[in-house]
């Protein structure tokens, strides 16, 4: 027999328990619960697969996330996705660094639509302000709410809301790995992660108004 335990059925002492409490309650047979392994797994490589072309300022790649009509919210810029992300790569040249660190995910799956909210870290190295100023770490920690849909088998984004949580800046006075000879990130196919992953860089698009974004 199965037994409830903090709100999902917990499986017998034999394992043959077939279902599981979904976040919303619903019930799922064995071969759902897999389906929705197999969706979480994509809506996850969804969004890293958007932070990766953030990062890498690659447009295609950040493009690929996002469906034709979808919208994104980012606070200064709510706006169409695609466009978003047009803007987003302008915006890129004015920093010299770009990482993003996901964090736990919370994925409720109905059907071909989904709605996914992914807890983010987000640091920008920028210039400072004036000609001699030392550099700026801009961080904001916060969340991806995200309406995603299935297109062709594949995940992509309908809607997001970049929900900001907490941000802070701070000057960068020391770099204690400076001349350590570790490998460097870049902006293009010169990035190792391009020669292990076998990918090739879409380019990059040139300077434009919008300084920070996550």
């Amino acid at each position: 027999m199965s037994v409830k335990c903090c709100g999902r059925w917990a499986p017998d002492r034999n394992g043959k328990s077939e279902e599981r409490r979904m976040l919303n309650g619903v019930k799922r047979s064995r071969e759902e619960r897999i389906q929705e392994m197999l969706d979480h797994y994509e809506i996850t490589k969804t969004v890293n697969i958007y932070c990766h072309g953030c990062d890498r300022m690659d447009h295609d790649m950040t493009r690929s996330t996002y469906l034709e009509d979808s919208w994104d919210d980012h606070g200064m810029n709510k706006c169409p996705g695609p466009e978003f992300v047009r803007r987003l790569m302008e915006s890129l040249p004015h920093s010299n660094m770009c990482t993003h660190v996901l964090g736990q995910t919370l994925i409720n799956v109905t059907g071909d639509d989904a709605g996914a909210e992914t807890y983010f870290i987000a640091i920008m190295r920028t210039p400072g302000a004036r000609e001699g100023d030392v550099e700026n770490l801009n961080m904001i920690g916060g969340r991806y709410a995200d309406t995603l849909r299935r297109v062709d088998d594949e995940w992509l984004v309908k809607k997001r809301i970049c929900i900001r949580d907490w941000s802070i800046t701070q000057p960068i006075t020391e770099d204690w790995l400076i001349g350590k000879n570790h490998a460097l990130g870049h902006r293009s196919d010169e990035d190792p992660s391009y020669s292990v992953l076998g990918l090739k860089h879409s380019g990059q698009f040139g300077a434009g108004m919008f300084a920070t974004m996550a």
